[in-house]
């Protein structure tokens, strides 16, 4: 049998566009950054929610998504995508069981018409019940080496590292990623969400209703943990290897090139769903042409950049970049696959050509 080759159209490119370059952390977002490997920093997020719910809600959520909803029970969860019906990505998600008949989604806030689209398009009322849950929620994420035991310190109203004990601390630590259940920030009940977003980085998502959004708020600003940007956000996103939706892939992107398969957001062995046929044809008979890896630069690398090889072929594109306090200039690229890891590439930046290395995903701490 021969391999069947999947190709995927990249987006038209706007040779008059700018390119854009990374910005430059600032003293306090470098401050915040640093804290990442050796305490904990609170993000806000603006993801956007929605839920299924209802007797069949697992099923009609199945067909929609490429991970296996029904597989999971309530206090777990899963990173998956929906798919246009060629197979490109529509958004990338998280989902969460709560009930065996009740889901809360969260995807990129620039996907979520699109997703609450297709859902309504395709789910059957008298199976399960589509909303659209934005303002119904906020949501906040705390990341870092201590992250566990900084949870744990805001798990109550005026908990303490004394009365909460080592117990509760070890206990957050080893739960599983996507674990989620109920959690008391200060006065505020919230859900607590294990989520690998960073790579290594422990950290978690926390939902709460929007009538507790103060109060949750000043329980962070109160706690003494360094608050992050969106700019140290995606250093540290970036660094774990993590594709934003929007930037790094889109709806000319297939699951697979975007490394959603070794991301585990992708079932093999789950029923039909839209998209399926393209993406089980690349996993069982072919592969794709390109995907995301990293690129680590001699110079700031820009947004939208293109790529080529020492002979002067076009093999890619720069997708998120970054610059880095530990690593330097890095970025993610859509690279050919025949170009090979720890080689070097041509960023044509607009100020000249930029020699940059190509490197797997997730960057390790000292290239």
């Amino acid at each position: 049998m021969h391999d069947a080759k999947v190709e995927s159209t990249p987006p038209l490119l706007d040779e008059r566009a700018p390119l854009v370059l990374p910005s430059v952390l600032s003293d306090a977002e470098r401050h915040a950054y640093a804290a990442l490997r050796t305490d904990a920093v609170w993000f806000e997020s603006v993801g956007h929610w929605s839920s299924f719910r209802g007797p069949k809600a697992a099923d009609a959520l199945n067909g929609l998504v490429t991970n296996d909803v029904s597989a999971l029970h309530p206090g777990e969860g899963q990173h998956a995508a929906a798919l246009t019906p060629k197979g490109k990505v529509l958004t990338d998600m998280l989902i969460i069981r709560l009930a065996e008949d009740s889901f809360l989604l969260s995807v990129m806030g620039t996907a979520a018409d699109a997703w609450m689209a297709l859902a309504r398009k395709y789910v059957n009322p008298r199976l399960a019940t589509v909303s659209d849950e934005s303002s119904r929620f906020a949501t906040w994420m705390l990341y870092g080496a201590r992250a566990p035991s900084s949870i744990a310190m805001l798990g109550g109203a005026g908990a303490t590292a004394e009365n909460l004990g080592e117990v509760m601390m070890s206990a957050l630590s080893e739960w599983p990623v996507w674990h989620h259940a109920p959690w008391n920030l200060g006065p505020a009940s919230v859900r607590l969400i294990r989520a690998p977003l960073m790579g290594a980085v422990p950290g978690y998502i926390i939902l709460a209703d929007a009538a507790d959004a103060d109060a949750a708020r000043e329980c962070f600003e109160a706690s003494g943990t360094h608050r992050g940007t969106r700019n140290v956000w995606n250093v540290a996103r970036v660094e774990g290897g993590r594709p934003a939706w929007g930037i790094d892939m889109d709806e000319n992107t297939l699951p697979q090139e975007a490394n959603l398969d070794s991301l585990g957001a992708i079932s093999f062995t789950k029923g039909c769903y839209t998209g399926q046929e393209t993406v089980a044809r690349i996993h069982f008979r072919g592969h794709v042409n390109r995907n995301l890896r990293g690129l680590t630069g001699e110079a700031p690398l820009p947004h939208g950049a293109l790529i080529v090889d020492a002979t002067g072929k076009s093999v890619g594109d720069v997708r998120s970049t970054v610059l880095s306090p530990r690593l330097g200039p890095i970025a993610i690229a859509m690279l050919r696959r025949e170009v090979a890891d720890d080689s070097e590439v041509i960023v044509q930046g607009d100020d000249g050509p930029i020699v940059a290395r190509v490197r797997s995903l997730p960057f390790a701490d000292h290239m």
